[in-house]
Order: structure tokens, then C-alpha cells, then sequence
């Protein structure tokens, strides 16, 4: 449980504070608010995220692995500090990961999680940091709120990364918050139901505080996202500077209603969250993303591996896929199969 009253004592108390973007691409610029406010409250903030890229940066299905990272110090089995100057190498090429374009901006070291490895190699990150780093405290961000998805809600898409992550954070046994900002801003829980998850978690004592973008924050961010690939981190600042109404992201095949509530975080107790996550203990133990995408399946959650994967399918075939057709006919695959659904 947390033992602390607000976010100001949190960064007393620990001071080393790693935070890392949960669901890897555009969830490092959308952690970048929290990294300045720890700074702003004389905390020492690492910077880090997930390596996973959306399919239009990095079209190989699945997270990037440590060992395909260039100009890295690995501090660990799963884990590495990156810079500026960093890149991964594909099989088509050289790819600029959004947490090493972040570096650039900050001039900072930021730390590379590799969930290649599944929950465990999540966890072993966070402890190496831990041990390797001094880090003393951890906050996962997430942009959207999708990590408070339990597996049965029918407007996930992208669950594994998060529930992978959640899963390392939980078992990692380091101080932890849960950072949902934005919520609504990746198209994919509704806002509402993110707001009603957040309240559940807080009537059990798991609500720690809110805060949010500041204007100050807003410069950077701007810069940021000049060079990033980022649609649902670029949703709070539009909010910020005024945008209200419709926005459709990831090729039209989700909606945003932009709103002020997209420039607000809600910082919870990682415990609690986990305890309200079905799918997260699902995957506590695995060491392979492929072996967390797997029980996932056996629980009827159709993840962004298994879409990544049947979109890579249906591209070598030569023809221009249905995103939503695929990925519809990707969960009645699993409801064919025997999947044994979760239940809310």
C-alpha cells in the first residue's frame, strides 16, 4: 500500500523515481509530465519505457528486444540505459525508438525495458534499476487508462504491453504508482469506464492524488512531438491549448472526444491496480511476450501481437488489409477455439 498522503511526500520519500511509459511508443512522451514534476519537487526522475513501436514505425509484430539495441549500456538481463544517440536494428533497417527521440530533447540517459521477455523481464528491469541505479520508487504511465482494462471489455486493442508491464511493476516489490493520464486519449476504453475503473480503485483506498500538464510543460512537449510518432500523446496538449470535439486516430479506426479531462493524471496505488487487473495476473511469471500473448488467448483476449502478427499475414499477401475486419475475425478465432472469457 502506499505510505504516503500526496504526491509531494511520494518524491521525498524516494527521490529516486523511475518512470516509465507502460505500453511502450508514445506512452514515453506522455510520461514526460511526470518526469518535470519530480524534478520541479527535488526528485531525481529516470526517465524509461517499454520498447514497442506502432506498427508504422516498427512493422516486425512485437516488442523490441534488448539484444537488437545499438549504442546501449545494459544494466541487466532485460534492461538498458539508452541515449540520444540510440537505435535499434530490424530486419528492414535501423529504427528510432520514441524513448530514445525523447533522450534527444532531454540530454538525458532514459531506460530501455525490454518486454520481449515477458512480466519477468519487466520485473527484472525494474530491480535492476533498483540495484544497479539506486532507483527507489517506480511510476508507470499510461496514456489512455487501458491498463484498468480487467480482459472482457470488447474496446481493448492494445492489453498485452500493459498487462505485461503491470505484472512485472506488481511482483517487482518497489514502491509504485500507476500514472493514467489522458484518459480516453488512445481510442480504446471509453472515458467514462476509465473514470468509473479509477473510481472502484479509489473507494479501496488506491487513489493517491491528480495532477496534470502545467503550461510550462507545454513547450517541450510541442518540440517533442515535431519528431515523434505519437497520435494518442498528442491528445493532452491539443486538449491543453483548447481543441474540443472528435478526433480519429490510428487510421480512422478509432474515435477521441478531446476534452480538458485529457490534460488531467490520476496517480494510483500499482497494487490496487494489479488486484483490479484480470489480465495482469494472468501474465505474472511468464518470461517470453509470446508465452503472455498465449494466456492471454486462452482467456479470449485478442491483443496487438496477435493483430500485429495478422497484419503482417495479410501485407505478404500483397493486399491492403482491413484493420478492423482483421481484427474482428482474430477474436471469433479465439471464441472457436475454447477460449474461456473473463468475466467482469
Amino acid at each position: 500500500m502506499i505510505i504516503v498522503d500526496n504526491f509531494l511526500d511520494f518524491v521525498k520519500e524516494y527521490k529516486k523515481i523511475l518512470i516509465f511509459g507502460a505500453g511502450g511508443g508514445g506512452d514515453s512522451i506522455g510520461s514526460l509530465h511526470m518526469y518535470l514534476r519530480i524534478k520541479e519537487l527535488g526528485g531525481e526522475p529516470l526517465l524509461g519505457a517499454v520498447i514497442w513501436e506502432r506498427s508504422v514505425v516498427d512493422p516486425v509484430p512485437g516488442p523490441i528486444p534488448l539484444e537488437a539495441m545499438v549504442d546501449v549500456d545494459p544494466i541487466g538481463w532485460s534492461a538498458a540505459l539508452a541515449s540520444g544517440k540510440s537505435y535499434a536494428i530490424r530486419p528492414f533497417g535501423e529504427v528510432k525508438p520514441q524513448l530514445f527521440r525523447v533522450a534527444s530533447k532531454i540530454g538525458e540517459k532514459v531506460l530501455a525495458i525490454d518486454a520481449s521477455k515477458g512480466a519477468e523481464g519487466v520485473k527484472d528491469a525494474l530491480i535492476s534499476a533498483r540495484e544497479v541505479l539506486d532507483i527507489k520508487a517506480v511510476i508507470a504511465v499510461d496514456v489512455g487508462g487501458d491498463i484498468l482494462a480487467r480482459g472482457c471489455e470488447e474496446e481493448i486493442w492494445s492489453p498485452l504491453a500493459d498487462a505485461v508491464s503491470l505484472a512485472g511493476l506488481a511482483t517487482s516489490n518497489l514502491p509504485a504508482l500507476v500514472a493514467v493520464h489522458a484518459p480516453g486519449a488512445d481510442g480504446e476504453l471509453p472515458v467514462n469506464k476509465v473514470l468509473k475503473y479509477i473510481s472502484i480503485i479509489a473507494s479501496r483506498g488506491g487513489l493517491l492524488g491528480v495532477t496534470g500538464l502545467q503550461r510550462s510543460d507545454i513547450k517541450l512537449l510541442k518540440e517533442i512531438l515535431k519528431d515523434a510518432v505519437t497520435e494518442a500523446s498528442a491528445v493532452p496538449v491539443e486538449a491543453f491549448l483548447g481543441y474540443y470535439g472528435e478526433r480519429r486516430i490510428r487510421s480512422k479506426t478509432r474515435v477521441i472526444e478531446v476534452s480538458p479531462i485529457q490534460t488531467v493524471t490520476f496517480l494510483l496505488d500499482a497494487k490496487e491496480v494489479f488486484e483490479f487487473s484480470e489480465i495482469a495476473k494472468e501474465v505474472v511469471g511468464t518470461r517470453g511476450v509470446g508465452e503472455a500473448k498465449r494466456r492471454l488467448n486462452a482467456r479470449c483476449v485478442y491483443t496487438e501481437l496477435d493483430l500485429e502478427n495478422d497484419l503482417s499475414d495479410a501485407r505478404a499477401t500483397g493486399k491492403s488489409p482491413d484493420v478492423l475486419k482483421i481484427r474482428e475475425q482474430g477474436r471469433l478465432s479465439l471464441k472457436r477455439r475454447g477460449c474461456n472469457p473473463i468475466s467482469c
